[in-house]
């Protein structure tokens, strides 16, 4: 499984795009063709990064219940893209970026608890299942408990200034689109590499999330614990959004494995929600009031007993997932295949 650290990708690895045919006189140097690796990565920096910034008014606002998420996923995906743009050591102007980016999705990750109990709540009262009061107790302490982790969080947002780092990082991706051929290298940023620098920071990172992944994994074997299951998610994660990444490189291979890597991770998500569901009931197991009216810690009993049901269910679809299955096996021959050949490559070289 391992890689050599220093690989260089089978071009054949690669599904090309189909350009249009350029007019005999224009004659494309050859520096610019092989900087459309890092012009699109440099895009999809962006894009993330002005996704975020549109985010912070919503998240602040707090009328948007899904903004809070959105913008930990935005936050992940521009994390993974700006690790393969910026290899260490990194300019001072990224590290405080990435600092406050990791800031603003960790401090968002409680309300982000909340807002996903709520739902499973407002679920279970819709459904107007027999222990639809419980639930109804449960939404009102969410509720109350949300209101109090926004109160917090939202000005813990309000002072993260990320404005100068965009800036810089926006100017670096200007002047790399207009260095000619000698230069390399903007502020840490790879200018006019050629594309093979490019597939080799894919390849390491591949390499080293898939390890990553396959080790709690095999944990998660011996210790369903919700703090292996939430290091699987995030490995889980990190896989993911590398392969939207390679994909948009038209990496062979990469689309069937984001599809399986989707719905993993929402499968694993399910798992760790009713995880945190279940830990918050223990809290909770005390008489709440709801208008008025105490109700005994044997409501919160039957939900806990309910939620473990369908926990079962979800720990049985995720190993089912992951043992024996097809796409699993597909997905990890295609990893194996993957790192063998760029690592065949660079022995060659």
């Amino acid at each position: 499984m391992s890689a050599s650290t220093d690989v260089v990708v089978d071009p054949t690895m690669r599904i090309p795009a189909s350009p249009k045919r350029p007019m005999k006189s224009a004659r494309v140097p050859v520096w610019e063709q092989q900087s459309r690796e890092w012009a699109k990565l440099r895009k999809s920096a962006l894009r993330q990064m002005n996704k975020f910034i549109d985010l912070v008014p919503l998240v602040l606002r707090n009328e948007d219940l899904t903004a809070v998420n959105r913008m930990r996923v935005t936050c992940r995906r521009l994390e993974e893209i700006l690790d393969l743009i910026y290899v260490k050591p990194r300019p001072g102007h990224i590290k405080k970026l990435r600092r406050r980016l990791k800031l603003c999705r960790r401090t968002l990750g409680k309300l982000r608890n909340c807002d996903t109990l709520l739902a499973v709540a407002n679920n279970s009262i819709a459904a107007k299942r027999p222990d639809s009061d419980a639930w109804l107790a449960l939404r009102e302490h969410l509720q109350s408990m949300r209101a109090q982790t926004a109160a917090v969080t939202l000005e813990k947002i309000g002072r993260v200034n990320l404005s100068m780092p965009y800036l810089r990082m926006k100017r670096d991706f200007i002047l790399a689109g207009k260095q000619p051929a000698g230069n390399r290298n903007v502020n840490g940023a790879a200018t006019h590499e050629t594309s093979d620098v490019v597939y080799r920071r894919i390849t390491r990172a591949l390499d080293k999330h898939w390890r990553e992944f396959t080790r709690l994994l095999e944990e998660s074997r011996h210790d369903q614990g919700e703090h292996v299951i939430h290091r699987l998610r995030i490995a889980a994660k990190k896989l993911r959004y590398l392969a939207e990444v390679m994909m948009k490189l038209h990496i062979a291979g990469s689309a069937g494995a984001l599809d399986w890597l989707k719905l993993l991770q929402r499968t694993i998500g399910v798992w760790h929600d009713l995880e945190i569901m279940e830990r918050m009931l223990r809290k909770t197991a005390r008489p709440i009031n709801l208008r008025g009216e105490l109700r005994d810690a044997g409501h919160i009993e039957h939900v806990i007993r309910h939620n473990r049901e369908i926990k079962k269910e979800s720990t049985k679809t995720f190993f089912q997932m992951t043992r024996h299955s097809r796409d699993y096996a597909q997905v990890k021959q295609w990893v194996c295949k993957v790192l063998a050949r760029h690592a065949m490559k660079a022995t060659m070289h």
